[in-house]
């Protein structure tokens, strides 16, 4: 059996019961970073040796996984912060246990992603996480270009070094009133989070408001708030109502806004009544 352990992402006091209690079962330990680990294992007195499971080794760790479990042996794999395979290696582990029809669970923990799209103030009907942002000028320039036509939240990983040319970039292909967050540190002492349009936040960079350390999470939506604000209305949504029903009405409604099917269902249900 592999447990495929989520671990904290800034504070040791979010690691689960349930996390701490398997690791101290399970047989080994495989972790990102092994000194990473030591320490969260000392916070919690779990008394192991964990062994390196990392992008240059993970084919081989991955075989050696494998083996123990199939000799009987409970195993646990440890991020350094937050999720393993999400923008961490584990992706070929978890091919392998599928093919070898090996159990694995994963014990949920906390995450950057959701994290930052709960603190963004953005649209979180509908999101797509895209990981590390490419570090070529050019390559994110196509990205932005991409995030023009979109009706969703985007969210990236970047680099403290590499995020003001990256919203720079941002800035120049993307709508003025882009909406746009930035997370750093979460979960930490110095949590901070930045919001408001593409161009204020390029502000705040420019002017040394936001302090350009640590950890970082780039959430962009397209649309502005003022379009999603215009389009759900009673006087715009009745007439709708008058040749459909309230299902069918708001399938079309969404196509023509940003709002999603079950936001114009439950208004359209509230304006029948």
């Amino acid at each position: 059996m592999l447990y495929i352990i989520c671990s904290p992402i800034g504070n040791l006091n979010d690691f689960s019961l349930r996390s701490i209690n398997t690791l101290k079962e399970v047989d080994k330990i495989f972790a990102e970073d092994t000194r990473v680990a030591a320490k969260l294992l000392q916070h919690f007195d779990i008394q192991k040796n964990t062994k390196p499971f990392h992008e240059h080794n993970e084919n081989e760790a991955s075989n050696e996984i494998i083996k123990l479990i199939k000799d009987g042996k409970t195993l646990a794999l440890l991020s350094d912060a937050g999720a393993p395979l999400i923008s961490d290696p584990g992706y070929p582990l978890i091919q392998k246990c599928i093919e070898e029809g090996i159990t694995f669970t994963v014990l949920p923990g906390p995450s950057a992603v959701i994290n930052a799209l709960i603190l963004s103030g953005l649209p979180t009907d509908k999101f797509s996480f895209n990981g590390f942002l490419p570090k070529q000028h050019e390559a994110k320039r196509k990205i932005a270009i991409k995030l023009q036509n979109s009706d969703l939240t985007t969210i990236f990983f970047e680099s403290a070094k590499r995020i003001s040319k990256t919203i720079s970039i941002f800035s120049e292909n993307l709508s003025p009133d882009t909406q746009l967050a930035i997370c750093r540190e979460m979960t930490k002492e110095h949590e901070s989070i930045y919001r408001g349009t593409i161009d204020e936040v390029l502000a705040l960079i420019k002017n040394n408001q936001i302090t350009l350390l640590g950890e970082f999470v780039i959430l962009v939506y397209p649309r502005s708030f003022s379009s999603r604000a215009l389009n759900l209305d009673e006087n715009f949504c009745r007439p709708f109502l008058d040749y459909l029903s309230p299902t069918d009405a708001s399938k079309l409604i969404a196509k023509v806004s940003s709002f999603s099917k079950q936001e114009v269902y439950k208004f359209l249900l509230g304006i029948s009544k």
